[in-house]
């Protein structure tokens, strides 16, 4: 099975607790999901990507980090809307 590490890493985000996760918008308007680490800089990825992200998540069990981003990427899709 595929490991979370290598899930998390192949998608440009550190092997270490997140510690928020967020919709943010850029300067130019597009909304992204951002990922919040104690020691890490907070980084960022498109709201398709963080779907897809969640969708492997849940695939592998791991729901409650998988909601998380479920939950940020619709209120990035609604602040979108607005």
């Amino acid at each position: 099975m595929f490991a979370l590490s290598t899930l998390l890493l192949d998608n440009g985000l550190p092997d270490q607790p997140i510690l928020l996760i967020e919709p943010h918008r850029t300067r130019v308007g597009v909304w992204r999901i951002k990922f919040c680490y104690d020691d890490v800089e907070p980084l960022s990825m498109n709201a398709e990507q963080a779907s897809k992200l969640a969708i492997r998540l849940h695939q592998m069990g791991q729901d409650e980090l998988a909601c998380e981003i479920d939950e940020a990427v619709g209120r990035a899709k609604h602040y979108d809307a607005m």
